[in-house]
C-alpha cells in the first residue's frame, strides 16, 4: 500500500479520490489559492519540510476539485519506488492510474496514449527521491496531453518548465500573550486529535497558556502536533510543554539561531524514539527495511534476533502502534511507518551497523516468500496467493533489483523472477511487460551456462512475448534459443516442452503442438506439488488446443474433463477457461444459441477474479458464437469490442492463428447475413478498459424504455445522460453504473454530438425541459 492510500481507505469507483480516515483541519486560504492556480496551472508542486502535511493537503485539493476532470482523479504514491529506476518508476504509475500495461510499446509510451485524450488531475505524492525520472515523466504527459493536470508533492521541486511551486507552510500558531482562540489552524488540529484520543480532554483558559506552549515548540508542523498528541495520552499538556521546553534547549544549546522546521520534526521523532521501550527502538529501526508496508509473520521473520526474540515482535509493535510511529491497515493485516518516520528509523539502523544484516535477512524472506508462493497452488487458494503477491509487490521489487544488480546474488534474483512469474500475478495484474522486464535483466546479469533454470526463464519469456503478440520471427527465435538450452542440459525441461506447444498451436496452428502441450503437462506433472499451478496452466493449454484444433471427439471429452478438474480443485481462473473450452466446442459443433451461456459464465467469473487478460477470449468467443447463430448484429458488436480490447491492451489474440481463423470465418458469416456497410455500422466502437468491455457485454446497465430516449441514444448513452441530469460528475456516474470514468467521457462525447449540443449545461438543460 501507498503514504497516501495508507493513511485512508479508497472509496469505491474508478478516479475516486481516498477517503480520508479523520478530519482535515485549516489550510482554508491556501486551499482557495490553490484551487484557482490548478484552473490554469499544468502543473503545480508542492513542497515544505517533511510532516509538514503536502500530502493530506493534496489529497484535500483533489477531494474538493475532482468534479472538474471528467475522468476523475488518480493518486500515484513513490515513496516506494525507491532506486530511480525510470522503466519501475512508469510501471508504479501506470499501476495506479489503472491502465492495464500488456501492451509492446515501453510503459511510458502506454502512459500517454492513455492519458492524451483524457482529462485527469494526476497526484504524484513523495517525489522527492525521484526528482529527474519524475521530471521526465511529467515532461512527457503534459507535452502529449493538454487535459491532464499534475500536482505533486516533493521536498525539492522538478524543474519542469511551466512549473507552479508552492511552498506549504506550518500551521500557523498563537503568540505566547494571545488570548484563547480556537480558530488558529494548529490549535483546531490539536484540539480536533486531542478530543479523539484523549478521553474528557478539552481546551480550557486554564491549560490554553500550555497549549499555546506546545504548539510554539512544535512550530505548527502537522505531524509534530499528532505525535505531541499522542503524548497526553499519558501525561497533562502542562507537563508535555515542560518536556518539550527541554527537548528543544538540548536542541538549541549550541545555536543562536531559530530553530528551522526541519530540526522541530527530527526533535520530536528523536523524543518519541526516546520515549519507546529498548525492544520497540530495534523493531522501528528494522522495519524501516520494508517497502510499501508488512505483515506482522514478515516483520517477525525478519526483525527479530540481536537483542528482539521474535516472540516478542508482536508487543513492540502494539508499543509502536499505540503511539502511533507505526499505523494498520483497516483490517489490521498490514501495518507501515510514515515517511518521515521511516527515515528516522534507516538512521537508527545505519547509526546501529545493521543494514547489511536486517536488509539480508529482508532478502532472504522475500525470497523463500516467491517460492513459497509458486509452490503452494492448491486450486482454491489461488486468490489468497494473488493477492499475497499484490501486497507485497514493493517488497518483491527492491529485492530483484538487489539480487540481480549484484553479480554474487544474481543468480538467486533470476530463480526470484522465475518464481514470481510461475505466481500467474503478472497476467492478473495485467502487468505482462514487467514480467519480461525482471527476466530480461536477470538473463543477462547471469552467464549463459546451460541449465533448466536459464532454459526455463527463456521459455517464460517467450510465452510472455508470445501471449503479446511480439513478432513471430522474435518469438520464434526465443523459443529455439529455450529449445537449444534443454538439448545441451539433456533431461527434460518442462518449461521448454510447453513454449514449444504453444508456439506450434497459437503462432503456426500446427495441431503437431498439441502433443508437446501433453508431454508438458505429464512433465509438470511428474514434478510433483510444487508444480501443480504450471500443471494446471498446462492443462489449460493443451485444453484450448484441442477445442480450436482437434474434432469434436477429441474436443469435447477433454473440455469436460478438464470442467470436471478445475470444479474439485475449486480454481476459479481454470473454471473461467473450462467455460471457454466448452462454449467454443458448442459454438463449433453443438447449440451456439447455449454456448452463449456458458461463455457468459466464463466473462462473469473473470470479472470476479479482476482477470484482465482472459475477457479478451471469451468476448472475441461470444462474437464466434452469435455468428454461428445467425445474429450478424451481436457477432459484429462482440468482435468490434474484442478488437477495441487488443488495441488498449496491446494483447493480439487475432494475432494467434487459430483465433484468426475462426474470427475470420465468423466475420464472413456476419458480412453474409448484414452486408458490409450493415456490418460496419453494427461493429462496436473501441473499448476504453477491460472493465467498461464486461460490463457493456453482461448487460448490468438497465435499459430504460426506448421512446424516452432523444436522439436516437443507445441504452447505454441514456443511462449516463440521465445520470448527468440528476447531476453527478462523471467519476460518480461511473461508479453507479460499473463502468470506468474515461467510457462515461466516450459516452458523453456521442451524446453531444447525437443531440448537437455542446456541453453539459445544455444536456441538463434539455433533460429538464423533458422532463417538464
Amino acid at each position: 500500500m501507498s503514504y497516501g492510500v495508507r493513511m485512508t481507505e479508497r472509496a469505491a469507483g474508478g478516479g475516486a479520490v481516498p477517503r480520508a480516515l479523520s478530519s482535515f483541519v485549516g489550510r482554508k486560504d491556501l486551499l482557495a489559492e490553490l484551487r484557482r492556480r490548478i484552473g490554469v496551472a499544468q502543473l503545480i508542486t508542492l513542497t515544505g519540510v517533511g510532516g509538514g502535511g503536502k500530502t493530506r493537503l493534496a489529497l484535500e485539493l483533489a477531494a474538493q476539485v475532482h468534479r472538474a476532470y471528467d475522468d476523475g482523479v488518480r493518486v500515484v504514491e513513490l515513496a516506494s519506488a525507491r532506486g530511480g529506476d525510470p522503466e519501475l518508476l512508469a510501471q508504479v504509475v501506470l499501476s495506479a492510474v489503472g491502465v492495464p500495461d500488456q501492451a509492446t510499446t515501453t510503459p511510458l509510451e502506454t502512459l500517454v496514449d492513455y492519458l492524451r485524450p483524457r482529462q485527469v488531475l494526476l497526484v504524484l505524492d513523495n517525489c522527492e527521491h525521484l526528482v529527474e525520472p519524475v521530471a521526465r515523466l511529467v515532461r512527457a504527459v503534459l507535452a502529449a496531453a493538454p487535459g491532464v493536470r499534475v500536482l505533486a508533492t516533493s521536498r525539492a521541486r522538478l524543474r519542469v518548465p511551466g512549473e507552479v511551486l508552492v511552498m506549504v507552510p506550518p500551521l500557523d500558531v498563537p503568540a505566547e500573550d494571545a488570548p484563547m482562540d480556537l480558530d488558529y489552524e494548529s490549535v483546531a488540529l490539536l484540539v480536533d486529535r486531542a478530543e479523539a484520543s484523549v478521553p474528557g480532554w478539552r481546551v480550557t483558559p486554564e491549560n490554553w497558556p500550555h497549549v499555546v506552549r506546545v504548539l510554539r515548540r512544535v512550530s505548527g508542523i502537522p505531524l509534530a502536533i499528532e505525535q505531541a498528541v499522542v503524548r497526553m495520552r499519558s501525561m497533562p499538556v502542562s507537563l508535555l510543554a515542560d518536556r518539550l521546553d527541554d527537548v528543544m534547549r538540548v536542541l538549541t544549546a549550541n545555536d543562536t539561531t531559530a530553530v528551522e522546521h526541519h530540526q522541530t520534526m527530527a526533535a520530536l521523532i528523536d523524543w518519541s524514539h526516546a520515549h519507546c521501550t529498548p525492544a520497540e527502538r530495534l523493531l522501528w529501526a528494522r522495519l524501516s527495511v520494508f517497502e510499501g508496508g508488512f505483515s506482522l509473520t514478515a516483520a517477525e521473520d525478519v526483525c527479530a534476533g540481536d537483542g528482539l526474540a521474535a516472540d516478542d515482535v508482536a508487543d513492540a509493535l502494539a508499543g509502536l502502534l499505540d503511539k502511533s510511529i507505526a499505523l494498520p491497515s483497516a483490517d489490521r493485516s498490514r501495518y507501515h511507518l510514515l515517511e518521515p518516520i521511516r527515515q528516522h528509523g534507516a538512521a537508527q539502523l545505519r547509526a546501529a551497523g545493521e543494514v547489511d544484516a536486517v536488509r539480508q535477512r529482508h532478502q532472504d524472506y522475500f525470497r523463500r516468500e516467491a517460492a513459497r508462493l509458486a509452490e503452494s497452488f492448491a486450486g482454491h487458494n489461488e486468490a489468497a496467493l494473488l493477492a499475497a503477491v499484490d501486497a507485497d509487490m514493493a517488497n518483491h521489487r527492491v529485492v530483484l533489483n538487489d539480487l540481480i544488480r549484484n553479480p554474487d546474488t544474481a543468480h538467486a534474483g533470476l530463480l526470484m523472477s522465475v518464481d514470481l512469474a510461475r505466481t500467474r500475478w503478472y497476467t492478473y495484474a495485467g502487468r505482462l511487460p514487467e514480467e519480461r522486464l525482471w527476466l530480461g535483466r536477470a538473463l543477462a546479469a547471469t552467464p549463459p551456462t546451460a541449465d533448466p533454470l536459464r532454459a526455463s526463464a527463456i521459455a517464460l519469456d517467450a510465452w510472455i512475448a508470445l501471449c503479446l503478440g511480439v513478432e513471430r520471427e522474435l518469438v520464434a527465435r526465443r523459443v529455439d534459443e529455450a529449445d537449444a538450452m534443454a538439448r545441451e542440459v539433456g533431461g527434460p525441461v518442462p518449461a521448454v516442452t510447453f513454449v514449444r506447444g504453444a508456439y506450434a498451436v497459437l503462432a503456426l496452428g500446427a495441431v503437431d503442438g498439441v502433443e508437446l502441450l501433453r508431454q508438458a503437462h505429464e512433465e509438470f506433472g511428474a514434478l510433483g506439488p510444487a508444480f501443480a499451478v504450471d500443471h494446471h496452466l498446462a492443462h489449460i493449454m493443451l485444453t484450448v488446443s484441442l477445442v480450436l484444433l482437434g474434432s469434436r471427439e477429441q474436443a469435447e471429452p477433454a473440455a469436460e474433463e478438464f470442467y470436471a478438474e478445475c470444479e474439485r480443485l475449486g480454481a476459479l481462473w481454470g473454471i473461467s477457461w473450462a467455460h471457454w473450452c466448452r462454449g467454443v466446442v458448442q459454438t463449433r459443433w453443438g447449440d451456439p444459441v447455449g454456448a452463449l451461456d456458458v461463455l457468459m459464465e466464463g466473462l462473469r467469473v473473470q470479472r470476479e477474479i479482476r482477470d484482465k487478460w482472459g475477457p479478451l477470449w471469451s468476448i472475441e468467443a461470444l462474437g464466434w458464437a452469435h455468428s454461428r447463430a445467425g445474429d450478424g448484429s451481436a457477432a459484429a458488436r462482440m468482435l468490434g469490442l474484442a478488437h477495441g480490447l487488443h488495441r488498449v491492451t496491446g494483447v493480439r489474440v487475432d494475432g494467434l492463428v487459430p483465433f484468426a481463423w475462426v474470427t475470420a470465418q465468423a466475420v464472413a458469416r456476419a458480412k453474409a447475413v448484414l452486408g458490409e456497410d450493415e456490418y460496419a455500422r453494427a461493429y462496436a466502437g473501441p473499448a476504453e478498459s477491460v472493465e467498461q468491455a464486461l460490463a457493456v457485454v453482461l448487460d448490468e446497465v438497465p435499459t430504460p424504455e426506448p421512446d424516452r430516449r432523444p436522439g436516437g441514444l443507445t441504452p447505454a448513452e441514456w443511462n449516463v445522460a440521465k445520470l448527468v441530469g440528476d447531476g453527478l460528475s462523471n467519476p460518480e456516474v461511473a461508479t453507479r453504473l460499473v463502468i470506468s470514468p474515461a467510457t462515461v467521457h466516450t459516452h458523453l462525447t456521442r451524446i453531444y454530438r447525437k443531440l448537437e449540443i455542446s456541453s453539459r449545461h445544455q444536456l441538463i438543460s434539455l433533460l429538464a425541459s423533458m422532463a417538464d
